[in-house]
């Protein structure tokens, strides 16, 4: 399928930059919604291209940095505000088109307690707790005690939790 013949609002995926691109497709170095046929999907307006007269959609979906994880710089004249702190790889790396970056799990705790009360009982020292619930050895010549017990306060993982992926670069048809 050729380029030129995608349908308004295309999505492409692509490790071509913006410049080997256009350098391909034959758009013009400076965007112009009017004239431009694909722009970065980074959110830029698109006012006075033909997808914004057909659908009234005035910008350019922004994907930097969201599954499907497009990279957050897509080009740098005329780029829309751009938070990489929040927006972007929280790791703070600029990914090249093509590079792979591992599935993590965000670091987190599971902390968890609760208390077990009464007095031993039976003659293996276990007690139900709420009619069945949860059980504790006890030695019956303690009699009654509350018991507390914690478990996992363990803080393991990246920043974020995210699978493998590629990175590439996304473009939207606009004319």
């Amino acid at each position: 399928m050729s380029f030129d013949k995608q349908i308004l609002g295309t999505v492409i995926s692509s490790i071509l930059d913006y410049d080997n691109l256009i350098k391909i497709t034959g758009d013009p170095k400076v965007i112009d919604p009017a004239v431009s046929a694909w722009v970065p999907a980074d959110g830029r307006p698109i006012t006075g291209s033909l997808l914004h007269q057909k659908s009234q959609i005035q910008y350019s979906p922004d994907l930097r940095g969201k599954f499907l994880r497009g990279l957050n710089l897509i080009y740098s004249v005329g780029q829309p505000d751009f938070k990489p702190e929040t927006e972007g790889d929280p790791n703070g790396v600029n990914r090249k088109p093509g590079s792979f970056q591992e599935d993590i799990l965000i670091a987190h705790n599971h902390p968890a307690s609760g208390h077990i009360n009464g007095s031993g009982s039976g003659s293996n020292g276990t007690r139900d707790v709420d009619n069945g619930g949860a059980k504790y050895n006890s030695d019956p010549n303690l009699g009654d005690r509350n018991v507390v017990v914690t478990v996992g306060n363990n803080s393991n993982g990246g920043l974020e939790t995210r699978p493998r992926n590629i990175a590439v670069y996304y473009y939207v048809k606009i004319n």
